[in-house]
């Protein structure tokens, strides 16, 4: 009787296990991935108004995105635009001040749409045609015209290999409300888009393969060059922005001293194009984003990832003399998450590889130990064998997948296969030492 009832102790440890292993795939491949969803922060783009007076900045309060204004110490914080299905993301002032532009990020397809609206948010119009996807939006130095890096949505959101177009440059009239496409090169990347401090160039950064390349589109001839400056600029040169008098370059590349660890660190540094000198002004051991040069003050705002590399990403608002390298920081007065979120977040924690893995290898070695004690020790290898069937099926599935529908699926598949033989190995090593205690018993 006695053997019987923990047998069936047994079996309802086993039934339980079985239900939280399941669970916990479901819920896995049911929960949205998106690592924003409840996040509160300041997003990974700002702006300075023409003035120096106002940051114009996006910001997230439990997830949601929104455009806000705020003085230049961070006090009177003022929202600009709200919406309850996109984030507002990417603000840019127009030379005037009085009108800015925005991105608009749809949360089911990722598509980003682009915006304008008056200084203080109101009156929005959508520039953008439906069905292409903005990556970046800058004024023209009239403030009439708009460039902006797009692609088609369809390509998009496409796997990588998949696309057959890529990124190119955009200009969007705002007196007639008519869009144009100027460049036709589809470009695997553009990024970090400005225009030139006399209104006659595009900035953007390509990649050639090897290296980033800062190129300049003339508006005039409509051909691409390297930019000023740019041959002298590091290979690795990200978040580039030109001084307001075109004569000095603020941009972000990994330091020295951290390019032979396994974490690169971005700092800030500052390139004087006629003297060819460059001088170093951080040392933050992190990541730098988004410099922004003040036009009355020798000074450059930007953003610390200070969480580098984890997401969401954490970023806090900087500014740094150029002349002392005495770096300030900037608190943003806005309010703080209206909710922790605690059983959600409980839940992603709960809900993870590891403990995947860690219920997998609890159920098999409780299924081991049922047919060892009450079947036939050699019945206890049975779950080990299985298991390792599967981790067979699964790993060869990974090629055919690989080289038939998508190489990183493949590549999943392939992963998954390493963590299930992994879970075998314990299983197996656990089923020989409980066939030894039951010899010895």
């Amino acid at each position: 009787m006695e053997k019987q009832k923990k047998g069936k102790i047994l079996i309802g440890f086993i039934i339980f296990t079985s239900l939280l292993l399941i669970g916990t795939i479901v819920f896995s491949l049911m929960r949205d991935e998106e690592p924003y969803r409840y996040f509160t922060g300041l997003g990974s783009t700002f702006e300075l108004s023409p003035d120096d007076e106002q940051y114009l900045l996006s910001y997230y309060i439990d997830g949601k995105e929104s455009i806000y204004q705020a003085n230049v110490d961070g006090s009177d914080v003022m929202k600009l635009t709200d919406s309850p299905n996109e984030r507002h993301h990417q603000p840019r002032y127009s030379n005037d001040g009085e009108t800015i532009l925005f991105l608009a990020n749809n949360n089911e397809e990722r598509i980003n749409t682009l915006y304008t609206a008056n200084s203080n948010g109101s009156e929005p119009k959508r520039v953008s045609p439906v069905d292409t996807h903005v990556s970046e939006a800058v004024f023209s130095a009239t403030g009439e015209e708009i460039y902006f890096v797009g692609i088609p949505a369809e390509e998009y959101n496409k796997a990588e290999g998949e696309a057959t177009e890529g990124y190119d440059l955009y200009v969007a009239h705002l007196a007639d409300g008519k869009v144009e496409q100027i460049t036709d090169k589809d470009h695997f990347t553009m990024n970090f888009l400005s225009v030139s401090h006399n209104g006659k160039e595009v900035y953007y950064s390509l990649f050639d393969g090897t290296k980033e390349k800062v190129t300049a589109f003339s508006i005039e001839d409509r051909t691409e060059k390297s930019a000023p400056g740019a041959n002298q600029l590091p290979t690795d040169t990200y978040w580039f922005r030109y001084s307001p008098d075109g004569t000095k370059i603020a941009y972000t590349t990994v330091s020295d001293e951290s390019r032979d660890t396994s974490l690169f660190q971005y700092e800030l540094f500052l390139f004087d194009i006629e003297s060819g000198v460059t001088k170093r002004l951080t040392h933050l051991e992190s990541s730098v984003v988004s410099p922004r040069f003040f036009k009355n003050q020798n000074k450059i705002a930007f953003l610390e990832y200070t969480n580098w590399p984890g997401a969401p990403e954490e970023h806090a608002l900087k500014i740094v003399d150029i002349e002392t390298e005495e770096i300030q920081e900037i608190k943003i007065a806005l309010s703080s998450s209206n909710s922790n979120h605690f059983w959600m977040k409980t839940l992603d924690t709960f809900a993870n590889g590891n403990t995947l893995m860690v219920f997998y290898v609890v159920l098999l070695a409780l299924v081991s130990t049922y047919l060892g004690r009450y079947q036939s020790k050699k019945k206890s290898y049975l779950p080990a064998t299985a298991s390792l069937i599967l981790a067979l099926v699964v790993f060869i599935s990974s090629f055919i997948v690989g080289f038939t529908v998508d190489p990183w699926y493949g590549i999943g598949l392939g992963m998954l296969a390493a963590a299930i033989l992994g879970c075998t190995v314990v299983v197996f090593i656990y089923s020989f030492v409980l066939n030894l205690f039951i010899k010895r018993k």
